[in-house]
């Protein structure tokens, strides 16, 4: 790997804060892709009930092959309201 930049984002799929930066790092993904190589840890807030199970679920999906895919669906369509 040649990739010199490490971007490491620590998430919480029900937190409006972290679901507010995405379009910006799915651009960042995109644009940067041969050169920042970019990683994800899941950062469950303790008052947010779904965390861990939405954490679970898309890690079902790296399994997959489709983290980032999934990732993109939770942030653009749960809403915990």
């Amino acid at each position: 790997n040649d990739r010199k930049v490490f971007v490491l984002e620590y998430s919480d799929f029900q937190c409006p804060f972290c679901r507010r930066v995405q379009p910006t790092l799915k651009k960042l993904r995109k644009r940067y892709a041969s050169k920042v190589q970019f990683g994800y840890r899941h950062f469950p807030l303790p008052f947010h009930k779904q965390a861990v199970r939405l954490a679970e679920a898309v890690e079902c999906a790296r399994d997959q092959g489709r983290f980032w895919e999934f990732q993109d669906i939770l942030y653009r369509d749960y809403n915990d309201a």
